[in-house]
């Protein structure tokens, strides 16, 4: 089953995105990413066919962006 996770960031230059989608592509699950940096909270949207949200939290601190679910 697909979910669509959501997730306020840091990420809020072309070269973040472009870092953040490196990152996100490592994850075998993701099917898609949608980046909205204009966004006051400079979301991503992922869509995974697993849980994942920890993971993406993860990687993403470990590279030294900020990143935290929204439900």
């Amino acid at each position: 089953m697909k979910k669509v996770f959501v997730f306020k960031t840091s990420v809020k230059t072309n070269r973040q995105i472009k870092f953040a989608s490196k990152i996100l592509a490592a994850i075998d699950s993701v099917l898609r990413v949608d980046f909205d940096p204009e966004d006051c909270d400079r979301i991503v949207r992922v869509e995974s066919n697993k849980e994942i949200a920890t993971k993406v939290i993860n990687l993403f601190r470990a590279n030294g962006l900020n990143c935290e679910e929204l439900v």
